[in-house]
């Protein structure tokens, strides 16, 4: 499981920065499906 740091540096990657979802899979090692279900979870968490 990620924890929230992790997700946080994905989700600003891709938000705030604008790198593509593919660079930051191949950048990070997690599958573009993985960025995609995180850029999705805009929960803030507990």
């Amino acid at each position: 499981m990620l924890d929230v740091k992790k997700k946080e540096k994905i989700r600003r990657a891709v938000l705030v920065e604008g790198k593509s979802q593919r660079q930051v899979a191949r950048e990070t090692g997690y599958s573009r499906h993985t960025i995609k279900k995180m850029l999705a979870d805009g929960e803030v968490p507990k």
